[in-house]
């Protein structure tokens, strides 16, 4: 809902800028000729017959003068257009500031929500990444994605077996009006039994089949089209890749569409591309990670 009423409020300043001095400038111009009332002429005769018939009332003339220009005052187009401009340019900061209220507000209720989620399922909770936990995540393609990375609502848990982190992650593309800020949550999970290959999974998305054809890498399975035509798998160790995913494991990952997955040797990231999980499904997020944990450490144990 903010996003788009950030994308209404800029589309409306440019509206402004454009259209407004455009409308002021077509109400000073003069009217056509054609629209000009006509005013009969009047005789002399005439003029003092109504003038006889209708005496005046003290100071009628000087309240008629004054209702004139009156009139002409509040009839001014000119000046209503250049109100009507510096009104709406008025109200763009304060609904800027409003995004920026409501925006913080919900940030804070999100952070609150979590830490007793976090505290339900024993883990512990950090409003604010640490730099260690930055630098390690540090080779996925997801971290080096953009600028101002910034890491928020970390929970920390697990087993004898394996870490778990559950955490907000953001960054930035673009700048002026193509400015974006994309917002996700990630689970990251490490462990001395994931001896994997590196490789990169996301959602296939509609112009990487044209892709394909330019010669972009997509490690495909023809035996296996629920999940060739749901991903992009990508690897610099391709062959080992592609023997790493049985029909197992591939069964497993196509039940899963939208995820987004990234491995090192001895750990894994998952997410959903610029979606924040809900409070209400975050304990989902939290099984799923340990799901994708143990699908791959079963496939390290079939090798």
């Amino acid at each position: 809902m903010l996003f788009v009423l950030e994308n209404i409020v800029k589309r409306l300043t440019w509206l402004i800028l454009l259209a407004f001095p455009a409308l002021v400038c077509a109400q000073e111009g003069s009217e056509p000729p054609g629209d000009t009332e006509v005013v009969p002429a009047v005789t002399a005769g005439e003029d003092d017959e109504k003038s006889g018939d209708a005496p005046q009332e003290p100071g009628g003339a000087d309240r008629q003068q004054d209702e004139k220009e009156k009139g002409v005052d509040e009839d001014n187009p000119a000046d209503w257009g250049i109100f009507l401009c510096c009104g709406f340019w008025g109200m763009i900061p304060i609904i800027l500031v409003i995004i920026f209220l409501i925006r913080r507000a919900n940030a804070q209720k999100r952070t609150q929500t979590l830490s007793g989620i976090a505290a339900e399922l024993n883990l512990e909770f950090s409003p604010m990444g640490e730099e260690s936990l930055e630098g390690q995540l540090g080779p996925f393609p997801l971290f080096n994605k953009g600028r101002k990375g910034q890491l928020t609502n970390v929970c920390v848990g697990g087993t004898d077996e394996v870490e778990l982190r559950i955490f907000d992650y953001r960054y930035t593309t673009g700048s002026g009006r193509n400015r974006r800020v994309h917002r996700q949550t990630v689970v990251a999970m490490q462990s001395a039994l994931l001896n994997l290959p590196e490789f990169r999974m996301r959602p296939e998305r509609m112009f990487d089949r044209a892709g394909q054809m330019l010669g972009l890498q997509d490690i495909d399975f023809d035996e296996h089209l629920a999940f060739s035509q749901q991903f992009v798998l990508q690897s610099d160790m391709a062959e080992q890749t592609r023997e790493f995913f049985d029909n197992t494991l591939l069964d497993f990952f196509a039940t899963r569409s939208g995820w987004s997955f990234e491995t090192q040797s001895g750990s894994f990231i998952v997410y959903r591309p610029r979606k924040l999980v809900e409070p209400t499904e975050f304990k989902s997020v939290f099984e799923d990670g340990f799901s994708c944990f143990t699908a791959l450490r079963d496939r390290l144990e079939r090798s």
